[in-house]
Protein backbone atom coordinates (compact mmCIF):
# COMPACT_ATOMS: atom_id res chain seq x y z
CA UNK A 1 0.00 0.00 0.00
CA UNK A 2 1.07 3.52 -0.89
CA UNK A 3 0.95 6.44 1.13
CA UNK A 4 -1.48 7.90 -0.99
CA UNK A 5 -3.76 4.62 -0.25
CA UNK A 6 -2.67 4.79 3.25
CA UNK A 7 -3.82 7.97 4.21
CA UNK A 8 -7.11 7.50 2.71
CA UNK A 9 -7.95 5.10 5.32
CA UNK A 10 -6.81 7.31 8.21
CA UNK A 11 -9.03 8.15 10.82
CA UNK A 12 -9.71 11.97 11.23
CA UNK A 13 -9.01 13.47 14.82
CA UNK A 14 -12.54 13.73 15.02
CA UNK A 15 -13.81 9.87 13.81
CA UNK A 16 -10.43 9.08 16.46
CA UNK A 17 -12.30 10.86 19.28
CA UNK A 18 -15.73 9.53 18.24
CA UNK A 19 -14.03 6.07 18.32
CA UNK A 20 -12.36 6.91 21.95
CA UNK A 21 -15.55 7.97 23.26
CA UNK A 22 -18.03 5.47 21.95
CA UNK A 23 -15.64 2.42 23.63
CA UNK A 24 -16.58 4.40 27.23
CA UNK A 25 -19.86 5.47 26.28
CA UNK A 26 -23.19 3.43 27.12
CA UNK A 27 -23.88 2.43 23.98
CA UNK A 28 -21.47 -0.38 24.31
CA UNK A 29 -20.63 -3.14 27.47
CA UNK A 30 -19.31 -1.94 30.61
CA UNK A 31 -16.22 -4.54 30.03
CA UNK A 32 -15.96 -3.06 26.22
CA UNK A 33 -12.38 -2.94 25.48
CA UNK A 34 -10.91 0.64 25.77
CA UNK A 35 -8.27 2.82 23.10
CA UNK A 36 -5.39 1.31 24.28
CA UNK A 37 -6.89 -2.75 25.34
CA UNK A 38 -8.70 -2.41 21.45
CA UNK A 39 -4.99 -1.28 19.89
CA UNK A 40 -2.61 -3.49 21.38
CA UNK A 41 -5.41 -6.54 20.27
CA UNK A 42 -6.26 -5.50 16.89
CA UNK A 43 -1.79 -5.37 16.70
CA UNK A 44 -1.64 -8.65 17.46
CA UNK A 45 -4.73 -9.72 15.24
CA UNK A 46 -2.19 -7.70 12.25
CA UNK A 47 0.46 -9.34 13.27
CA UNK A 48 -0.70 -12.97 13.29
CA UNK A 49 0.88 -15.52 11.01
CA UNK A 50 -2.66 -16.26 9.24
CA UNK A 51 -5.65 -14.22 8.76
CA UNK A 52 -7.93 -14.35 11.73
CA UNK A 53 -11.56 -13.78 10.58
CA UNK A 54 -13.31 -11.14 11.43
CA UNK A 55 -16.19 -12.83 13.43
CA UNK A 56 -13.91 -14.75 15.72
CA UNK A 57 -11.93 -11.62 17.41
CA UNK A 58 -14.93 -8.63 16.99
CA UNK A 59 -17.03 -10.58 19.85
CA UNK A 60 -13.96 -9.57 22.62
CA UNK A 61 -13.91 -5.97 21.61
CA UNK A 62 -17.54 -5.66 23.54
CA UNK A 63 -17.10 -7.76 25.92
CA UNK A 64 -15.72 -11.02 27.35
CA UNK A 65 -18.96 -12.68 27.77
CA UNK A 66 -20.46 -13.80 24.63
CA UNK A 67 -24.04 -13.04 25.80
CA UNK A 68 -22.97 -9.23 26.92
CA UNK A 69 -20.94 -9.29 23.44
CA UNK A 70 -24.62 -9.18 21.33
CA UNK A 71 -25.59 -6.02 22.68
CA UNK A 72 -27.36 -5.25 19.30
CA UNK A 73 -27.61 -4.02 16.23
CA UNK A 74 -28.94 -1.38 15.71
CA UNK A 75 -27.36 2.76 14.82
CA UNK A 76 -25.51 3.15 17.82
CA UNK A 77 -23.97 -0.37 17.61
CA UNK A 78 -23.59 0.32 14.03
CA UNK A 79 -21.67 3.27 14.51
CA UNK A 80 -19.25 1.85 17.49
CA UNK A 81 -18.66 -1.43 15.06
CA UNK A 82 -17.45 1.19 11.72
CA UNK A 83 -15.30 3.24 13.83
CA UNK A 84 -13.78 -0.17 15.05
CA UNK A 85 -13.57 -2.26 11.53
CA UNK A 86 -11.78 1.66 10.36
CA UNK A 87 -9.30 1.77 13.25
CA UNK A 88 -8.42 -1.63 12.64
CA UNK A 89 -8.26 -1.08 8.50
CA UNK A 90 -5.77 1.70 9.78
CA UNK A 91 -3.59 -0.37 11.47
CA UNK A 92 -3.14 -2.63 8.90
CA UNK A 93 -2.48 0.23 6.61
CA UNK A 94 0.33 1.82 8.91
CA UNK A 95 2.06 -1.14 11.16
CA UNK A 96 4.39 -1.45 8.40
CA UNK A 97 4.10 1.78 6.74
CA UNK A 98 7.61 3.50 5.90
CA UNK A 99 5.87 7.12 6.16
CA UNK A 100 4.25 7.91 9.74
CA UNK A 101 4.30 4.11 10.71
CA UNK A 102 2.01 2.60 13.70
CA UNK A 103 2.79 3.36 16.99
CA UNK A 104 1.20 2.44 20.01
CA UNK A 105 -1.58 3.57 21.36
CA UNK A 106 -1.48 4.57 25.46
CA UNK A 107 -2.67 6.36 28.01
CA UNK A 108 -1.08 8.59 30.77
CA UNK A 109 -2.18 6.97 33.85
CA UNK A 110 -4.96 9.48 36.04
CA UNK A 111 -5.09 9.10 39.48
CA UNK A 112 -4.26 6.05 42.08
CA UNK A 113 -6.76 3.41 40.82
CA UNK A 114 -5.22 4.06 36.78
CA UNK A 115 -3.95 1.04 35.51
CA UNK A 116 0.35 1.66 34.83
CA UNK A 117 0.90 2.70 31.58
CA UNK A 118 0.97 0.43 28.85
CA UNK A 119 -0.52 -2.66 30.66
CA UNK A 120 -3.79 -2.66 29.02
CA UNK A 121 -1.80 -2.46 25.83
CA UNK A 122 -0.11 -5.94 26.76
CA UNK A 123 -3.22 -6.93 28.05
CA UNK A 124 -5.20 -6.57 24.58
CA UNK A 125 -1.93 -7.88 22.69
CA UNK A 126 -2.17 -11.14 24.78
CA UNK A 127 -5.56 -11.20 23.94
CA UNK A 128 -5.26 -11.38 20.44
CA UNK A 129 -2.02 -13.63 20.54
CA UNK A 130 -4.82 -16.24 22.01
CA UNK A 131 -6.37 -16.14 18.45
CA UNK A 132 -3.36 -17.18 17.00
CA UNK A 133 -3.61 -20.50 15.25
CA UNK A 134 -2.26 -23.13 17.95
CA UNK A 135 0.40 -24.64 15.37
CA UNK A 136 1.34 -21.24 13.85
CA UNK A 137 4.45 -22.55 13.23
CA UNK A 138 3.68 -25.75 11.16
CA UNK A 139 5.48 -25.64 7.92
CA UNK A 140 8.10 -22.72 9.12
CA UNK A 141 12.14 -23.46 8.98
CA UNK A 142 13.02 -24.20 12.69
CA UNK A 143 15.19 -20.74 12.10
CA UNK A 144 12.28 -18.93 11.16
CA UNK A 145 10.26 -20.56 14.35
CA UNK A 146 12.90 -19.39 16.63
CA UNK A 147 13.51 -15.70 15.48
CA UNK A 148 9.34 -15.50 15.87
CA UNK A 149 9.55 -16.93 18.98
CA UNK A 150 12.17 -14.74 20.30
CA UNK A 151 10.34 -11.38 18.64
CA UNK A 152 6.99 -12.60 20.44
CA UNK A 153 8.47 -12.63 23.85
CA UNK A 154 10.21 -8.95 23.05
CA UNK A 155 6.74 -8.12 22.92
CA UNK A 156 5.96 -9.36 26.70
CA UNK A 157 9.53 -9.11 27.95
CA UNK A 158 9.97 -5.99 30.07
CA UNK A 159 5.93 -6.58 31.49
CA UNK A 160 6.16 -9.44 33.42
CA UNK A 161 9.47 -8.47 35.23
CA UNK A 162 9.31 -8.77 38.99
CA UNK A 163 9.86 -5.00 39.18
CA UNK A 164 7.69 -4.02 36.36
CA UNK A 165 5.13 -2.27 38.68
CA UNK A 166 7.71 0.42 40.16
CA UNK A 167 8.69 1.47 36.74
CA UNK A 168 7.85 5.06 35.81
CA UNK A 169 6.12 6.34 32.72
CA UNK A 170 9.01 7.36 30.63
CA UNK A 171 10.67 3.86 31.30
CA UNK A 172 7.42 2.19 30.28
CA UNK A 173 7.24 3.91 27.11
CA UNK A 174 10.46 2.83 26.32
CA UNK A 175 8.89 -0.86 26.87
CA UNK A 176 6.08 0.36 24.81
CA UNK A 177 8.58 0.97 21.49
CA UNK A 178 10.19 -2.36 22.17
CA UNK A 179 7.28 -3.69 22.05
CA UNK A 180 6.40 -1.61 18.88
CA UNK A 181 9.58 -2.71 17.28
CA UNK A 182 9.00 -6.40 18.06
CA UNK A 183 5.34 -6.32 16.40
CA UNK A 184 6.92 -4.70 13.44
CA UNK A 185 9.43 -7.45 13.35
CA UNK A 186 6.93 -10.21 13.24
CA UNK A 187 4.83 -8.49 10.58
CA UNK A 188 7.84 -8.19 8.25
CA UNK A 189 8.64 -11.68 9.34
CA UNK A 190 5.84 -13.22 8.07
CA UNK A 191 6.19 -11.50 4.55
CA UNK A 192 9.42 -12.59 4.39
CA UNK A 193 8.79 -16.09 4.67
CA UNK A 194 5.91 -15.62 2.19
CA UNK A 195 3.09 -15.63 4.06
CA UNK A 196 -0.32 -13.37 2.84
CA UNK A 197 -0.86 -10.31 4.43
CA UNK A 198 -3.98 -9.39 6.37
CA UNK A 199 -6.92 -7.92 4.56
CA UNK A 200 -8.72 -5.08 5.47
CA UNK A 201 -12.06 -5.32 6.77
CA UNK A 202 -15.06 -4.08 3.92
CA UNK A 203 -16.50 -1.87 5.55
CA UNK A 204 -17.98 -0.39 1.91
CA UNK A 205 -20.49 -3.75 1.90
CA UNK A 206 -23.31 -3.57 3.96
CA UNK A 207 -23.82 -7.70 4.26
CA UNK A 208 -20.75 -7.41 5.92
CA UNK A 209 -21.10 -5.16 8.44
CA UNK A 210 -24.55 -6.39 9.20
CA UNK A 211 -23.16 -10.13 9.81
CA UNK A 212 -20.64 -8.76 11.86
CA UNK A 213 -23.18 -6.63 13.80
CA UNK A 214 -26.17 -9.14 14.54
CA UNK A 215 -26.39 -10.31 18.04
CA UNK A 216 -27.03 -13.76 18.05
CA UNK A 217 -29.81 -14.29 19.26
CA UNK A 218 -31.32 -11.73 16.25
CA UNK A 219 -32.49 -12.57 12.46
CA UNK A 220 -29.43 -13.72 10.43
CA UNK A 221 -28.85 -10.64 7.76
CA UNK A 222 -28.43 -13.62 5.66
CA UNK A 223 -32.48 -13.51 5.26
CA UNK A 224 -32.62 -17.10 6.11
CA UNK A 225 -35.21 -16.30 8.81
CA UNK A 226 -32.90 -17.90 11.40
CA UNK A 227 -31.59 -16.67 14.42
CA UNK A 228 -28.14 -15.56 13.54
CA UNK A 229 -27.09 -17.91 16.36
CA UNK A 230 -28.48 -21.42 14.70
CA UNK A 231 -27.17 -20.24 11.03
CA UNK A 232 -24.41 -17.77 9.77
CA UNK A 233 -23.17 -17.87 13.56
CA UNK A 234 -23.29 -21.00 14.07
CA UNK A 235 -19.46 -21.62 13.21
CA UNK A 236 -18.67 -18.78 16.25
Amino acid sequence: MNTAETEEVLLSDEDFEALEAVLVSDDVPADCMNLEMLDGYVAALVCSPERIALERWLPAVWSADAETADFGSGGAARRALALVLRYYNEVVATLAAEHDPWEPFCYAPEGEDAPPLGDEWVAGFEQGVELWPDDWNAGLDSQDVAVAEGLLANVFKHWGAENAADADDETRLGWLAESAQAARGLFALWREVGLPEPLPADISEPATVARAAAGRNDLCPCGSGKKYKVCCGAEN
